[in-house]
């Protein structure tokens, strides 16, 4: 196989075309992928073919089928393109500076705040585009599918890789144990986790998302106790146990207060387990060591980790007010 891998690589033009046929089994579908005639991606393959001294497809079949020696290849093949996409797309972004787009990955909990900011930030730089993915991927953050990610306490532990970037420091992630109103009428209040064993649970914000496992004990003036629930349903996006919270449908314990805060303020949640909470952790913005010697990636990784920390502080003040500075100081000791 190695040996076809090096004589296709001497001519990088035909693999895209070659790739393509293999996925559409067409060279027509494949010519108007490429924007280009019939006959073009035709002559590719014969002389791709005539090179190898093999057959890459059974022409006479209708879509082509690929022979054993194309499938062998093609996964090698893709990965090569793929890799000659991204490192194209990285020089072009490095490259770009004021105009470039920067591709930012945020949590789901960041939904009341983020538009708002995004939209600031892009009044004073109108020349640069933003694409938001959510919630953050750590692995594809790494493998360089964005250029910043908002990063907590927890991810950072459990990424070695980490090390490779530069974290700047956004506040932080403070939780708040709650249920709605309905709900403490209809079961009454809870305010111990010894009782949570006769409550359905929704928890959030694990070390990864398929990860089931509580890594975490809930704690309160230096005291700390297991997570024992009768019923523990768990959901990697946020946004799902706060429509759960709010619905009524059971007892929400890692909230952050970025999300709720107004619903704090207006009755919709109220804090249970006086006191007894998810330890809060530091929160981060990250961006890659190589990335952040581009000026424009530095500047606003800088800026979005004060604006989000700024945001922070003021859902921490209003905690205070709303529900007192006794409260907030509670929340904050781990």
């Amino acid at each position: 196989m190695f040996f076809y891998l090096r004589k296709m690589l001497e001519d990088f033009d035909s693999l895209e075309i070659f790739v393509l046929l293999c996925e559409t089994g067409s060279i027509q579908r494949t010519a108007e992928l490429l924007d280009c005639d019939k006959s073009s991606v035709s002559r590719k393959l014969a002389k791709l073919e005539k090179k190898l001294g093999r057959k890459l497809f059974e022409h006479d079949k209708r879509p082509l089928l690929m022979t054993n020696l194309a499938r062998s290849i093609y996964p090698v093949i893709q990965n090569i393109i793929d890799e000659k996409n991204m490192l194209e797309n990285q020089f072009k972004r490095l490259s770009n500076g004021d105009s470039m787009t920067i591709r930012l990955m945020i949590g789901n909990g960041h939904i009341n705040f983020a538009p708002r900011l995004l939209k600031e930030y892009s009044e004073m730089f109108p020349s640069l585009s933003f694409n938001v993915i959510s919630p953050p991927d750590v692995p594809d953050f790494l493998a360089g599918k964005a250029e910043v990610i908002c990063l907590s306490g927890q991810q950072e532990n459990n990424h070695q890789h980490i090390s490779d970037c530069v974290l700047l420091p956004r506040g932080h992630m403070i939780f708040v144990p709650v249920a709605s109103p309905e709900y403490i009428k209809k079961y009454g209040q809870v305010s111990h986790p010894s009782q949570l064993v006769n409550h359905r649970v929704y928890t959030n914000l694990y070390a990864n998302r398929y990860d089931f496992e509580v890594k975490f004990r809930l704690v309160r003036k230096g005291e700390s106790w297991p997570l024992q629930s009768k019923n523990n349903i768990r959901f990697s996006n946020v946004l799902m146990v706060h429509k759960a919270a709010l619905e009524g449908d059971g007892i929400a314990l890692c909230l952050p207060i970025i999300l709720i805060i107004k619903d704090l303020e207006e009755g919709r949640l109220v804090p249970i387990l006086d006191g007894w909470h998810r330890p809060s952790h530091q929160n981060y913005v990250a961006c890659k060591k190589e990335d952040w010697k581009n000026k424009t990636l530095r500047s606003f990784s800088d800026w979005w980790a004060k604006r989000l920390n700024s945001y922070e502080k003021e859902c921490e003040n209003r905690l205070a007010r709303h529900l007192g500075r006794d409260y907030l100081l509670t929340l904050l000791k781990n």
